[in-house]
């Protein structure tokens, strides 16, 4: 894939976003960089993490019971502090690393999968992403660990509590999904625009996570066309 930002964004829901709000500024120290609205009360909370945004959506709606992702945990580079690891508000591992550690220089994420082999042949095949150890794959600085355990499931929504799915930025949000498609990925849901913000879409790993390929104006210097 040509990607317009080096960097992977995960992407997560909560109804207590000021638990949330605590963890990341003042526990991560990360940086709020803007909230979006997509209207009825669901606001998305953008945290910059080395150019990787942790998208953190809070959703005014109680849950359905939606079993959890495969997307297993988070690590985030921090320098001149030490290590550290424990959960979110929501339960999930993050860990605060050196940077270099476990070649972790922005962001790196745990994915859990009964079949670590499948997992890695679609994100090397089908998003194109670089193997740089047996289980470990690369888009841009942003590394993907694949580690076998208990894996997510197809869903037909991606909303839901916890990490629920990851945004690759490209330029071509509709040729992207279909050269996925061609290379054996899924789509789950078809490309659409947010007006003045992106174009995008949304496919599956095997296990039925869910990914955003998203052509961002901020990004790609085009403005989306409206549906």
């Amino acid at each position: 894939m040509r990607l317009a930002k080096p960097h992977l964004d995960i992407g997560m829901f909560t109804n207590d976003i000021a638990a949330h709000q605590r963890f990341w500024e003042a526990s991560c120290g990360l940086k709020l960089d803007h909230e979006l609205s997509f209207g009825d009360g669901w606001v998305q909370h953008r945290y910059d993490a080395h150019g990787s945004v942790i998208k953190v959506n809070q959703y005014p709606k109680p849950f359905a019971s939606t079993p959890p992702t495969g997307y297993a945990g988070l690590s985030i580079a921090r320098a001149g502090q030490p290590a550290w690891e424990g959960p979110n508000p929501g339960g999930e591992p993050v860990r605060l690393v050196p940077p270099g550690s476990d070649g972790v220089v922005g962001i790196g994420i745990t994915v859990s999968t009964p079949d670590p082999d499948a997992m890695m042949r679609f994100y090397l095949e089908a998003l194109e992403f670089e193997r740089i150890a047996p289980r470990v794959a690369r888009c841009g600085d942003s590394l993907l660990f694949v580690v076998e355990g208990p894996g997510g499931r197809p869903m037909e929504d991606f909303i839901g509590p916890g990490f629920r799915y990851l945004t690759v930025q490209i330029f071509d949000a509709d040729a992207e999904c279909a050269a996925i498609e061609r290379r054996g990925g899924t789509i789950v849901q078809a490309c659409k625009t947010f007006p003045k913000v992106a174009r995008y879409g949304f496919v599956a790993d095997p296990d039925g996570n869910w990914i955003e390929i998203s052509a961002r104006a901020q990004w790609t210097g085009v403005m989306p066309v409206e549906d």
